[in-house]
């Protein structure tokens, strides 16, 4: 998925919500720049960060690969 794809996924599912880009950003313990960064597929975010937007929205995005496990494992060490 390109970034300007997850953002039109994001903003598709906050506007369905009925939020504003402030009000989804507050809900994810995030600026609204990041929201509207996001929106506009312009936003180098961390996973954490993407997860708490994704998660306010109810929408789940699974990272697929030969080298996710090791990539999760990583995450647990930090």
């Amino acid at each position: 998925m390109h970034l300007e794809q997850l953002g039109s996924l994001i903003a598709f599912h906050r506007k369905r919500a009925g939020l504003s880009q402030a009000e989804l950003a507050s809900y994810a313990g995030v600026s609204r720049y990041v929201v509207q960064n996001l929106e506009m597929g312009t936003d180098r975010t961390t996973w954490k960060t993407l997860e708490a937007v994704l998660t306010v929205l109810n929408v789940r995005l699974e990272p697929e690969g030969p080298l996710v496990e090791e990539w999760r494992r990583s995450l647990v060490e930090k």
